[in-house]
């Protein structure tokens, strides 16, 4: 049956970036071919990364698909610079192309919402760019209403978020476990002089104060699912080779208990395939090689830390402008 109010329906603006003309022809008239539900797309597709910025500079745009190899510009570098001018749009990687690597640095440095591998299912690429929508206009408004708050001198109440932050570090070698948690928690001379050098020559870090961090660690999976239901955390790590599940499925399943929870995997034994479904399922935070360099492990939990902590305060902030009546979202 077809939607009388279909023309009504607001159109969500996408950008897509891909350096084959038909590619971009291809996403564009499947984002406009039925059925589309309840949701209505006003599609941009470029084939130059740079027209693209010059773009997003005039124009806001909720959610980006971009390739990741392209002649004039890698994805990494395209999804960089758009952060940077339009930090609320949510990414989304399209691509056939991508190594492990390159994926793993797009979700630590530019943190991809999804990947979508091509060629693509017309369900996985709209219900993908549904969820993206969701989740960016849900902390955008977040944001906003929090602002708004603050701006009446409103803040958070005494307690409302914990000051102490759970962490869950799960690895079938105990060794292993208590040796992240022996990160998080103590320093060494030589972590000040790294963190010098890697303020030199790349952007600042951000890290962790092991006063406000409590680590538990396990070599079961399983147990750290029962935990979950006790227990409130903060940020989740876990290796990918595990016996019964590996971190892929633990992770998704974890989630499903605890969604506010940063999830990070640790692993030197996983592949593309499992990181993707960590990414897709999980939404994990980042992706950390074994063996690990104590600051960079400290700098992503930090960074972690700090995005889920903020959500948090937005969302409380959202919901006392709500019930106070300020107003709505512009």
């Amino acid at each position: 049956m077809v939607d009388d109010n279909s023309s009504e329906l607001p159109r969500h603006r996408v950008m897509v970036v891909d350096d084959e003309q038909g590619i971009v022809n291809a996403v564009r008239r499947e984002l406009n071919t039925p059925p589309l539900g309840r949701i209505r797309y006003e599609v941009e597709t470029f084939t130059d990364p740079r027209a693209a910025l010059a773009r997003a500079r005039e124009q806001e745009f909720e959610v980006v698909l971009s390739d990741y190899r392209m002649p004039e510009m890698t994805g990494l570098e395209f999804l960089t610079e758009l952060g940077k001018i339009q930090p609320d749009c949510a990414r989304v990687v399209l691509s056939g192309q991508t190594d492990f690597d390159a994926l793993v640095q797009m979700i630590n440095e530019t943190h991809v919402y999804r990947f979508i591998p091509k060629p693509w299912t017309s369900y996985f690429l709209k219900s993908t760019l549904a969820q993206a929508i969701n989740f960016r206009r849900v902390n955008v408004e977040n944001n906003q209403l929090a602002r708004q708050l603050r701006q009446h001198g409103i803040d958070l109440p005494i307690g409302s978020v914990n000051d102490m932050d759970q962490v869950l570090v799960v690895d079938d070698d105990v060794n292993v476990a208590n040796a992240v948690a022996r990160c998080l928690t103590r320093r060494s001379a030589l972590d000040d002089v790294f963190r010098e050098v890697r303020e030199e020559t790349h952007s600042r870090l951000p890290d962790i104060n092991p006063q406000r961090i409590s680590v538990q660690i396990t070599d079961s999976p399983q147990h750290a699912l029962k935990m979950a239901d006790e227990v409130t955390f903060s940020c989740v790590i876990t290796d990918y080779r595990m016996p019964v599940m590996d971190g892929a499925q633990f992770l998704t399943q974890f989630a499903e208990k605890q969604p506010d929870c940063a999830c990070i995997m640790l692993s030197g034994a996983a592949n593309m395939e499992s990181v993707v479904i960590a990414l897709d399922l999980a939404h994990i935070h980042a992706f950390i090689t074994k063996p690990w360099v104590d600051y960079e492990l400290r700098a992503a939990v930090a960074q972690a830390l700090m995005r889920r902590r903020l959500q948090i305060e937005n969302r409380i902030l959202a919901q006392m402008c709500k019930a106070r009546n300020l107003g709505a979202v512009d």
